[in-house]
C-alpha cells in the first residue's frame, strides 16, 4: 500500500511525495509564467519574420519594375 502512495520504503524504487508534503503554488504559477512567456515570445518571432518574409515579397516586383537612377551631366 506504500508502494501504490509513492513513498518509498527503502528497496522498492519508488519515488514520490509523502504524505506531509505540501503543493508549491508559487512555484508552480510561475513556471507557468515562464512557459507562457517562451510561447508567446516564439509567437512573435514567428508573425514577425512571417511579415518581414511576406514585405520582401511583396517589394521584389516594385523594385524590379523601377527604373535605375540616371546621372545627367549638364
Amino acid at each position: 500500500m506504500a508502494a501504490e502512495n509513492g513513498v518509498n520504503l527503502g528497496s522498492g524504487g519508488t519515488r514520490g511525495r509523502h504524505r506531509g508534503e505540501r503543493h508549491d503554488p508559487i512555484g508552480s504559477a510561475l513556471t507557468a509564467t515562464w512557459v507562457l512567456g517562451h510561447i508567446v515570445a516564439l509567437f512573435l518571432l514567428g508573425v514577425t519574420v512571417t511579415q518581414h518574409s511576406e514585405l520582401e515579397d511583396l517589394m521584389s516586383p516594385l523594385v524590379d519594375r523601377s527604373v535605375p537612377d540616371q546621372e545627367t551631366t549638364d
